[in-house]
């Protein structure tokens, strides 16, 4: 009887012991999993002991380690706050803090952003080793030097408007109502702020080689197709969950499907040698156009690469040798501009285009560089580079913290490698 009662007695000790070390488990799980789901929700994408923080990076220091810190919104609200400002020239420019998620890159630009005149055989030494660089363009050097994602967005022709408008800075609207019926299209206008006609080669806003279906386009955050027939534009609405009609109103505006889904850590812009602007301030106003609507200050102006006789403003220049590689008229006013966030290209490709390809100079290079010129064989015409030359221009923009041998030209700020310590 004692020896039954000694059992039972141990027995409810063990239940009771193992219903507290239960009640432990379900706090413990209560503390660190469903309170860090609730920090999660509330506040961040990232794991619970990682919430609120990132990596800062900013062009005033190069040289910041990849420590991480605390982003809670009063902490944000006291580092937007001191950022400062850099007056340069007519324009002001806050160079801003750097804050990454995502680690995108956006390049925005015309034939040269796109690669036209890459080569189909292309291979450079590097670290000893042969790197084939076929049909790279200046996108695919800093994607594979940043290991970040980056959207080549360049259209052959456009103009620095038609850059403008289809990234998004330079809006687009609807210019009339417009009843669009489910399966039929219609008639429709579109113009910028100024009342003028907008007419893009493709309204999707991706450029070049991609599997997007043209002219897709969002109003009102409902995606619709444009269609060009006989110098007009029609719009029907895209897909087949529409039903009944929709009332397009006046002043609506229109934005181009790549403005609509790309949205990137860095902007990367290129645009001006096919017009599209009648002054510098001009071109300047819709660069800024164009950062202003990325949301970011994390961006990069590059420089035209076309040799001063034979670029969209010649008529400033008697010849090439007169300019070299200092900064010509062009150049002067972006640097004034961009301060840090300026490139100049043509110089850099002058200076060390070949170096950085690794490609000893021709007697024809020798004869570009002796007159101040971009050398041919980094060339594919006269305005369009190779795969060489796309190669070391991408190298330019941020490909490695600094090049072997090579000061930074352009002041101080050596490029995308600035943000991209944080592609790890």
């Amino acid at each position: 009887m004692k020896r039954n009662i000694k059992l039972i007695v141990s027995c409810i000790a063990f239940i009771g012991l193992g219903i507290g070390i239960i009640g432990a488990g379900v706090n413990y799980f209560f503390n660190h999993s469903v309170l860090g789901m609730e920090q999660g929700l509330a506040g961040s994408t990232q794991n619970s002991d990682e919430a609120n923080q990132v990596c800062y990076i900013t062009p005033e220091n190069p040289d910041a380690d990849m420590t991480l810190e605390d982003t809670t919104e009063a902490v944000l609200e006291a580092q937007q706050t001191t950022q400062p400002e850099t007056l340069l020239g007519q324009h002001t420019v806050s160079l801003g803090t750097c804050v990454f998620q995502q680690k995108k890159i956006a390049c925005w630009g015309d034939s040269i952003t796109f690669g036209y005149g890459y080569s189909d055989e292309a291979q450079l030494t590097n670290g000893g080793q042969i790197m084939d660089i076929s049909g790279w363009t200046y996108p695919d050097t800093l994607q594979y030097y940043t290991g970040m994602d980056v959207y080549n967005l360049g259209v052959s022709g456009e103009t620095s408007y038609e850059i403008a408008a289809r990234e998004g800075g330079l809006t687009m609207f609807v210019a009339k109502n417009v009843t669009v019926k489910a399966g039929k299209s219609v008639e429709i206008s579109i113009v910028d702020v100024d009342g003028n006609s907008v007419m893009l080669d493709n309204f999707n806003g991706y450029g070049g080689n991609n599997n997007q279906a043209e002219n897709l386009v969002y109003i009102n955050d409902q995606l619709f197709q444009l269609e060009k027939r006989n110098e007009k534009l029609y719009i029907k609405t895209y897909g087949n969950t529409q039903k009944g009609s929709v009332k397009l109103k006046k002043g609506m505006q229109v934005v181009t499907q790549a403005a609509h889904d790309v949205n990137a850590d860095i902007l990367v812009l290129q645009m001006g040698s096919n017009g599209g602007w009648d002054s510098y301030d001009e071109l300047i106003a819709q660069y800024q156009a164009m950062i202003e609507k990325s949301g970011t200050q994390c961006y990069i102006i590059i420089g035209d690469t076309d040799n001063p006789t034979e670029a969209y403003d010649s008529e400033q220049y008697e010849s090439d040798i007169e300019v070299g590689t200092k900064d010509n008229v062009w150049e002067t006013a972006l640097r004034e501009a961009f301060g840090e966030h300026f490139i100049n290209m043509r110089a850099f490709m002058i200076e060390y285009g070949l170096e950085t390809a690794g490609l000893d100079p021709t007697e024809q290079d020798l004869d570009d560089l002796a007159n101040g010129r971009v050398p041919e064989q980094l060339k594919d015409d006269y305005t369009h580079f190779n795969s060489y030359g796309y190669y070391a221009m991408g190298r330019r923009s941020g490909g490695r913290e600094k090049l072997p041998g090579i000061p930074d030209v352009s002041g101080g700020f050596q490029g995308i490698h600035l943000y991209s310590r944080l592609r790890k």
